[in-house]
């Protein structure tokens, strides 16, 4: 999950980076946003992206 921007500056909820999934399949996150957001997914063996797609997500209240 990736939030950027001056409300998640002012939130101090900027954030980017990638993480595990320690295993399983799915992960699963709350939203302290609304609007649009988008999930980018990543393969990663040996040490290389070998797949990635991005993931439209609509958040409303």
């Amino acid at each position: 999950i990736k939030n950027v921007g001056d409300e998640a500056e002012r939130r101090g909820n900027v954030r980017g980076e990638i993480l595990d999934d320690e295993g399983g399949s799915e992960r699963f996150e709350t939203a302290d946003f609304s609007g649009p957001h988008f999930v980018e997914c990543y393969v990663i063996y040996g040490n290389q992206v070998v797949a990635r797609d991005r993931i439209d997500v609509p958040i409303h209240n």
